[in-house]
C-alpha cells in the first residue's frame, strides 16, 4: 500500500505539468493544420536520420509545428517501424508478430496532413552511411539527401530479437520471429545470456508460456493432419523446457536499484528458470546448427557455454541479449570530433551536436635551461544545425522511450527557435518519471520500478522527485499475451491497421 502511495503521489506531482504542455501542443497543432500552407517547390528541409521512439516523436512534433516553406524529411532503413518492446514477446508466442510493425508511409499519412492537403512530412527508405560537409546525407543506395537542420535519432544496435536482422521488410520481420519462434519450441534447454531488460523478459516468456504454445502447436498439428488425412506425428514442441540465465555481473538489471534485482530473482526462482550471476561465458556454436560456424549467426542456435569459473554445458537453443552498440557511424568521417569514446554523439542541455578538437603548446628546452613542456586545450564548438537524442546521444538521461519522448519535444523546441533567428535555450532534464521501468516476466506477472535515488542525482532542481529519497516497486499480474497488440498504436497517435 505504502509502494502504490508513493507512486500515486509521484504521479499527482508530475502529470498537471505534463497534461498542460499535452494541452498547449494540442492548440499549437490545431493552428498549425490551418495555417500551414506548405512546403513549396524548394522547401527547407529538417532531416531526421532514425524512426524508432525518438526519431518518430519528433517527426510527430515538427509536422504539428514547423512553418511554411519548411519540410520533415525521415529516413529510415526499415519501412516499417518496430514497436520494440513487443518484439521479445513475439519472438515465444506465435500469432502476434504483425502488429509489432507499421509502415512509416501509413504513420505519417494520417498524422501529417494540413488542413489545405500539403505535407508536412516525407518519408524515405535507406540506411545512411555518412553526413558531408556540404549539408548532406549519404544512404547506401548512393542518394544523397540534402538538408538545412540535421537530426540524429540512429538508436543503438542490439542482437535479435530486440532489434531483427530482417526488419527492413514486415514480410520477412514476420519470417525472421516465426524462425525464432520454432527454434525455441523445439529446444528442451534454453541458455539467454544477459540479464538486462530483454534478457529477463525472454527467458520468463520462454518458460511461462511453453505449456500454452506447446498446446496450441499440437492443436495446429492434429488439424493438419485431419486435412490431409494423415497419421504421422510431427509434432516436435518440448513443453518442459529447463531455461537458464546467465549474466555477468552479480546483479541484475544492473542499471537499476538492488531491490529491483532481489525481487526480479524471486520471480525467476519461483518460475524454475536457472540463473547463473557473475558468469561471463563464452559461446561455441555447435557446427550445422546455423550458428556463426556456418556463417549465419542465427539467434537461437545449439552450442556450447563455457562459464568464466570453467564448466561447460551445452543448449539446444542459444539467446544472446547483451549489450547496446550506438549507431553513431555515419558521424566518423567529417564529425568524428563529436563521438564520445563510448560511441555516443556529444550534445550540450540542448541537445545539439558538440564536437571537441584537442590543441597542443609545446615549450622547447632553451639554452639558459628552461624546461620542455607540453600543454594540451580541448576546445568544444556547437554544432547550431545538427541535434541527436535518443539511445544513441550521450543526453546524460536513461535509455528508455520516456526519456525519448522529453529529448524529442526539447529538440523540436529548439529547431523552431533556431528557423525563427532565436537561441536554442531549451533545455533537457532527466525526471524521474523517464527512468520508470515496466518490465513483464512471463505470463503471470509484471513490475513496475522507479528509483528516486538515480531520479535526485540526474536532476538536482527537480523538487518533486525529491519526495522521497528511496525507491518504488508495485508487483502486477502479467500483461496480456499479444501486450496489447493493435491498441499500443495509439501511444504514437495514430491506429493500427495490417497491410
Amino acid at each position: 500500500m505504502f509502494n502504490t502511495l508513493r507512486f500515486v503521489g509521484l504521479l499527482a506531482a508530475h502529470l498537471p505539468r505534463l497534461a498542460g504542455q499535452a494541452v498547449v501542443r494540442k492548440l499549437r497543432a490545431l493552428l498549425h493544420r490551418w495555417t500551414y500552407k506548405g512546403p513549396t517547390d524548394a522547401p527547407k528541409v529538417v532531416l531526421v536520420v532514425g524512426g524508432s521512439f525518438a526519431g518518430y516523436r519528433l517527426v510527430a512534433r515538427l509536422c504539428d509545428t514547423l512553418p511554411t516553406g519548411w519540410q520533415v524529411v525521415l529516413v529510415d532503413q526499415n519501412r516499417h517501424f518496430n514497436w520494440s518492446f513487443a518484439l521479445p514477446r513475439c519472438a515465444v508466442v506465435p500469432g502476434h508478430e504483425r502488429t509489432a510493425f507499421l509502415a512509416y508511409a501509413t504513420m505519417l499519412a494520417r498524422g501529417a496532413a494540413s488542413a489545405s492537403g500539403k505535407k508536412v512530412a516525407r518519408f524515405v527508405q535507406g540506411r545512411a552511411v555518412a553526413v558531408t560537409g556540404a549539408k548532406t546525407v549519404l544512404l547506401e543506395s548512393g542518394a544523397a539527401v540534402p538538408y538545412d537542420v540535421l537530426v540524429v535519432a540512429t538508436g543503438a544496435a542490439q542482437r535479435p530479437p530486440a532489434k531483427l536482422r530482417a526488419a527492413a521488410d514486415k514480410t520477412a520481420a514476420c519470417r525472421e520471429l516465426q524462425g525464432l519462434q520454432a527454434r525455441i519450441r523445439r529446444a528442451r534447454t534454453v541458455a539467454v545470456v544477459g540479464g538486462g531488460a530483454v534478457g529477463l523478459e525472454l527467458a520468463t516468456d520462454i518458460k511461462t508460456f511453453a505449456g500454452v504454445v506447446a498446446a496450441r502447436h499440437a492443436a495446429r498439428v492434429a488439424k493438419d493432419q485431419d486435412d490431409k488425412d494423415d497419421d504421422k506425428d510431427d509434432d516436435d514442441t518440448v513443453a518442459d523446457k529447463h531455461v537458464t540465465l546467465v549474466h555477468a555481473r552479480p546483479q541484475l538489471l544492473n542499471r537499476f536499484g538492488r531491490r529491483l534485482h532481489e525481487h526480479v530473482l524471486g520471480v525467476l526462482e519461483t518460475q524454475g528458470i536457472h540463473v547463473e550471476l557473475g558468469q561471463r561465458a563464452v559461446i561455441a556454436y555447435r557446427r550445422g546448427g546455423g550458428g556463426p560456424d556456418d556463417a549465419a549467426d542465427v539467434a537461437g542456435a545449439p552450442g556450447t557455454l563455457t562459464f568464466a569459473d570453467g564448466r561447460s554445458r551445452e543448449y539446444d537453443c542459444i539467446l544472446q541479449c547483451t549489450g547496446q552498440t550506438p549507431n553513431s557511424a555515419l558521424l566518423q568521417d567529417v564529425y568524428a570530433g563529436a563521438l564520445a569514446p563510448s560511441g555516443e554523439v556529444r550534445v550540450n542541455a540542448g541537445l545539439q551536436v558538440v564536437t571537441t578538437s584537442t590543441s597542443t603548446t609545446t615549450t622547447t628546452m632553451t639554452a639558459d635551461g628552461t624546461a620542455d613542456t607540453t600543454h594540451e586545450t580541448t576546445h568544444e564548438t556547437v554544432v547550431p544545425d545538427m541535434f541527436a537524442l535518443g539511445d544513441v546521444a550521450a543526453t546524460g538521461g536513461p535509455k528508455m522511450a520516456r526519456a525519448a519522448f522529453a529529448q524529442a519535444d526539447v529538440v523540436a523546441d529548439n529547431i523552431l527557435a533556431t528557423i525563427r533567428g532565436r537561441a536554442a535555450r531549451h533545455r533537457y532534464r532527466p525526471s524521474v518519471l523517464e527512468a520508470a521501468l515496466k518490465l513483464t516476466l512471463g505470463k503471470d506477472a509484471t513490475v513496475l520500478y522507479m528509483d528516486w535515488d538515480k531520479a535526485d542525482k540526474a536532476d538536482k532542481a527537480d523538487k518533486a522527485d525529491k519526495a522521497a529519497n528511496a525507491s518504488v516497486l508495485l508487483s502486477t499480474r502479467g500483461d496480456r499475451e499479444g501486450m496489447h497488440g493493435e491498441r499500443q498504436w495509439g501511444l504514437m497517435g495514430v491506429k493500427y491497421e495490417d497491410e
